[in-house]
């Protein structure tokens, strides 16, 4: 950008979607199974709650 030049605005999470549907991210990644990365005991409730809040566990 220069100087004088309008901002751009982009729509983050609108972007980070696309890309996760077009690279099939949902195929590609177990949800199922447990991270290979250990979570902290509040990141993996969150997690867990997010991921049944999709329907993508049980």
């Amino acid at each position: 950008m220069r100087a004088g030049d309008a901002e751009s605005i982009v729509d983050l999470p609108l972007l980070l979607k696309g890309v996760y549907d077009r690279a099939a991210y949902d195929f590609r990644i177990d949800y199922t199974a447990a991270p290979l990365a250990a979570l902290s005991e509040t990141d993996a409730v969150w997690a867990d709650a997010l991921l049944r809040e999709r329907g993508l566990i049980g």
